[in-house]
């Protein structure tokens, strides 16, 4: 049947009839073309997702649209007006399922963008000993205050002007210092008044043993804190690498008590690297015990714990990573240990093979919320998760079911590990894009990585080939197969030289770091493997995966062990006649203990501060909070709301308390001679 042609006269007697509907049909025309334009810029954004799909489907927008302006024009000029009703429909749905999409792509694109933070939170503070008096905000400028020399330093120097000037400290008043540690060290024996340091000191040195009670022993004059962009070296830079590439990923946990890991300063609690290939889809995950006696690249190479490294910044960590390994790290990922919590909530709890019954703090360290879990699979929800993960102590009131087995940072280390295994085993099973994008947020507040964009993107083709895995189809099946290593080596109280004073080291068995080395250079194609050609198999033996390194002692190096004797000291002030006191930092005067205060020349116990519910103590004691950490508070101190929550009872004492030996089998590594 042809198509019926009008005459010219019958085309502008239709014109003017469907004028109303016309315009409408042009209006909605052209918020198509919006809508397509917009949904084609954030489909550019998906930079290595299914590109040939995505340049396709983009040609076909554009013919399609130039088609629809053509239709727009032929609609005017005939009778039926349905016609014109229906073809606006069509656009209205169309156009908005585009404009959803393109929010959908636009959130998701904006979350990947904060995982590599452009800004952070930097603070500096002016700090001087509490028993030393005359050093007050009045005097300070006539002091000898001590400065970082490194200009380019952000917490000790950068920001520092900012006080300088709001101070009137001259140059001359100036002491600089190549590093932190001897910086804090001449402050303790006064030969500086005062001194800058990053705002988050507390965290960052309270695990030394030298500075273990900074946060009662020192003051803060003055402090200063502001957003600016994030401080990038030659190792946190954005890595050339492509994640279709075998690569090396170094994640640090960081245990802060802020959620957002712009705002979180501490000493790294967790050390772990990942080699991945995503050839093989085989990984390598290597946990270093954060007491590894190793060279620390910022200070001089000075022998120390591996975690005293964290001080220096992301920088001086990854470089003394690399140097212990002798493998370079391609990419970093920071992550704030409340964030795991939020993670696994989000991913609806993991499924663990708990290795041991145990009982542990929530996570603000205390026992209001405690977390109990026993031995075998369990289904754990945040808390019990990062529970498993921090576990390495003992608490004995919660009874002998709870406190079997081994405890230490070696066994946390491998709790790390199957807690990390469990979470990227859940998130394969992701299908709800609500449930992802929870995941996505979560993930954005508490990490923080040098990966760009396109590279975070790159793993939508890892994750494409696991689910179209056939194996990952059948459960217990792990398409991701993942080599699991421990460190063996020995323990002694060593000198430590950035503490400047005898700590306990862990020393790696140069053996089992060697075949750890290789296992993970194999993995990222570095070295070609070499075949076991022996072969036995029972029915009767279950199968259990190899963990590299497990049963390798050789090759501990040996040091001389630390004694007192080392470090002259003087006798200690006696304050025994002055009750609850003890010397102060310098030995000079007698200071209150922690929890005293001075008051009419006596130390007497401080206040306890109340705080009305739902509001709760701070860490220090110093000040109530609104428990915006917990889910379901929101507010602030002023308006603090809480859903009801039924508290776990709290133990009569639960105090945690050490394994007698850090590691009970190692052999003791320090020597006399």
């Amino acid at each position: 049947m042809s198509k019926k042609k009008y005459t010219k006269e019958e085309k502008r007697m239709f014109k003017k009839k469907n004028k109303n509907l016309s315009l409408f049909s042009s209006v909605v025309v052209g918020m198509f073309i919006v809508s397509t334009v917009y949904f084609i810029y954030n489909l550019l954004k998906l930079t290595g997702v299914e590109d040939l799909l995505r340049y396709i489907l983009i040609g076909v927008l554009g013919i399609f649209t130039l088609y629809i302006i053509k239709k727009n024009f032929s609609l005017r000029i005939q009778p039926k007006k349905y016609k014109i009703i229906l073809f606006s429909l069509i656009l209205l749905l169309l156009g908005f399922g585009m404009v959803y999409t393109s929010r959908l792509i636009s959130r998701g694109i904006s979350t990947i963008d904060n995982l590599n933070k452009n800004e952070v939170t930097y603070s500096t503070a002016l700090i001087t000993l509490k028993s030393n008096k005359e050093v007050t905000k009045d005097t300070v400028s006539t002091k000898k205050i001590g400065i970082i020399s490194d200009t380019d330093d952000t917490e000790g120097y950068v920001l520092a002007q900012t006080i300088i000037k709001k101070l009137g400290i001259t140059d001359s008043n100036l002491v600089k210092y190549d590093e932190y540690i001897t910086m804090l060290n001449d402050l303790y024996s006064n030969d500086v008044d005062a001194i800058f340091v990053s705002g988050g000191y507390v965290e960052k040195y309270s695990g030394l043993s030298s500075f273990e009670n900074i946060k009662d022993d020192v003051k803060v004059i003055s402090k200063y804190k502001k957003t600016m962009k994030k401080r990038v070296t030659n190792s946190t830079k954005v890595s050339k690498k492509s994640v279709t590439e075998p690569f090396t990923m170094l994640l640090l946990g960081v245990d802060s008590p802020e959620e957002n890991i712009s705002d979180a300063v501490a000493l790294g609690d967790t050390i772990m690297v990942v080699t991945f290939n995503p050839n093989t889809l085989n990984a390598t995950l290597f946990s270093i015990p954060r007491d590894t006696y190793v060279p620390i690249t910022c200070y001089g190479n000075a022998l120390s714990k591996i975690t005293h490294a964290a001080s220096g910044g992301d920088s001086c960590m990854i470089e003394t990573v690399q140097n212990f390994i002798d493998i370079d790290i391609d990419y970093y990922a920071k992550i704030n240990f409340r964030g795991l919590m939020n993670l696994v909530d989000a991913l609806g709890g993991i499924d663990v093979d708990v290795p041991y019954s145990f009982c542990e703090t929530d996570e603000n360290r205390t026992f209001y919320n405690a977390v109990f879990v026993k031995k075998g699979m369990q289904h754990l929800d945040g808390r019990a998760a990062l529970g498993l993960a921090r576990n390495r102590k003992y608490y004995p009131t919660c009874g002998e079911e709870y406190n079997e087995g081994d405890r230490s940072d070696f066994v946390r280390g491998q709790n790390q590990q199957l807690v990390l295994k469990a979470i990227l085993k859940r998130a394969k099973e992701i299908r709800s894009v609500d449930q992802f994008y929870n995941v996505l947020d979560t993930i954005s507040k508490s990490m923080d990585t040098n990966l760009s964009r396109e590279q975070i993107l790159g793993f939508y083709n890892i994750f494409k080939k696991v689910l179209l895995s056939t194996d990952s189809l059948t459960e217990g099946n792990d398409v991701i197969s993942m080599q699991r290593t421990f460190l063996r080596g020995g323990g002694g109280i060593i000198m430590d030289h950035v503490a400047g004073t005898g700590l306990y080291e862990f020393v790696p068995s140069q053996e089992g770091l060697n075949a750890i080395k290789k296992v993970m250079k194999i993995n990222l194609g570095l070295e070609e493997e070499e075949y076991d050609k022996s072969f036995s198999f029972s029915i009767d033996t279950p199968y259990e995966a190899e963990i590299i390194g497990e049963d390798l002692w050789g090759g501990v190096k040996s040091y001389p062990r630390y004694t007192e004797e080392e470090t002259p000291t003087e006798s200690k002030k006696d304050c025994s006649g002055k009750a609850n006191s003890e010397p102060s930092a310098d030995n000079t005067i007698c200071v209150c203990k922690s929890g005293y205060e001075e008051k009419a020349g006596k130390c007497v116990k401080k206040e306890k501060l109340e705080c009305e519910a739902p509001l709760e103590l701070s860490g220090d004691g110093n000040q109530c909070l609104c428990p915006t950490w917990k889910d379901g508070y929101e507010g602030d101190e002023d308006n603090c709301v809480k859903k009801e929550q039924t508290p776990t009872p709290v133990p009569d004492d639960p105090t945690p308390t050490e394994p007698d030996d850090p590691t009970p089998t190692e052999p003791d590594v320090s020597n006399e001679d």
